[in-house]
């Protein structure tokens, strides 16, 4: 008996896999929910439903308070701060340089030109600064560029601050002293339609078949000193230069570049405006600068090598130096610096 009593005690051990059956009312289809879809079976459709967590994500905003103004890297003075909306991000881009107008890039390539240089780029500020797109100057550039800072910040054009390797590569040289400008080109004018109009006394230069942008540079430096403006050449690219406007130091601001389509046309229609052509030689034939009469109206034709021979007796051909010893003549900048000191002594002093 007690052997039953223990037994009877015990439970019953059942087998886990025997199969197991639902009643009617439980295999019926009843609704379920998902994160992200509830499904109905009764109706048979579906509705896009939220997580609760995802839902509280989605709705809490993220909100950033940004300074509406900000001191001027001298101290004195603010500078307004526009921070740009999210919503531009979205907007297909169409300016200026934008990658997605390859048209308009190939626009402005066209009528646009880097300037880099310190007096180069403070000489635009002084004398174009409508003409300026963009900026970039390292840090210490920057630090000498307050007010041009403040003024393109009020014109809302953009400027960059950069390092120095990435000056290099905007230049494409190292010799950009911290600073470089896009700007917009100046527009050249016709020699024939300069011409036109009368002048008592002017003085102008033409390049004759000089490409070196040191040269040129010089030349255009030159000419500012000496308060030249009109310079003759077949393209006014020549003179659009980013090297050739770093050398300039600034001059080719106060510079008017005279486009003629070719030297031999131009020299024609100088002589029927009355002006005296003046040409370089190294022939010791020739008459020396100093005993030449300039007139008020004087072009002075300039060349890298001046030739042996005088190709034009009709005109005013003249020598720098009858002890030269060398093969060919002084450095182009440097005569055009003699020939314009000769005619500012004489005409305007």
């Amino acid at each position: 008996m007690q052997y039953l009593r223990r037994n009877t005690n015990m439970k019953i051990k059942t087998n886990k896999n025997t199969p197991q059956f639902k009643t009617v009312n439980e295999s019926q289809p009843h609704k379920f929910r998902t994160k992200t879809h509830h499904f109905n079976h009764e109706n048979g459709f579906s509705t896009r439903t939220r997580d609760a967590k995802q839902e509280k994500t989605e709705t809490k905003s993220h909100t950033f308070s940004y300074p509406a103004e900000a001191r001027k890297a001298n101290g004195t003075g603010k500078v307004r701060i526009n921070v740009k909306n999210n919503k531009l991000a979205t907007e297909k881009k169409t300016g200026p340089l934008s990658p997605r107008a390859p048209e308009k890039i190939k626009k402005n390539r066209a009528e646009e030109m880097k300037v880099y240089g310190e007096n180069a780029c403070l000489s635009v500020f002084q004398q174009r600064p409508q003409a300026i797109v963009r900026l970039w100057a390292t840090v210490e550039g920057a630090k000498k560029l307050a007010d041009e800072l403040s003024y393109l910040a009020n014109q809302k054009k953009a400027y960059h601050i950069v390092d120095r390797i990435e000056m290099d590569r905007v230049t494409g040289t190292p010799h950009h002293g911290d600073i470089c400008l896009l700007v917009k080109k100046s527009a050249p004018f016709i020699l024939e339609g300069y011409l036109n109009i009368p002048r008592k006394r002017d003085c102008l230069v033409l390049l004759d078949n000089i490409h070196n942008a040191q040269n040129i540079g010089g030349i255009m430096r030159t000419c500012a000193f000496y308060n030249v403006k009109g310079i003759i050449v077949e393209n006014s690219d020549t003179l659009h230069s980013s090297a050739a406007a770093r050398v300039a130091e600034g001059g080719l601001e106060f510079i008017r570049p005279l486009e003629s389509k070719h030297k031999e046309i131009a020299l024609t229609q100088l002589r029927q405006a009355g002006y005296q052509i003046v040409h370089l030689t190294r022939n010791k034939q020739a008459p020396s600068l100093a005993k030449t009469t300039l007139a008020a109206k004087v072009v002075f034709v300039l060349n890298e090598i001046p030739t042996q021979d005088i190709a034009y007796p009709n005109d005013t051909t003249v020598q720098l130096s009858f002890e030269n010893l060398l093969n060919s003549s002084l450095n182009v900048t440097v005569s055009a610096g003699i020939l314009l000191n000769q005619w500012y002594q004489t005409h305007l002093i």
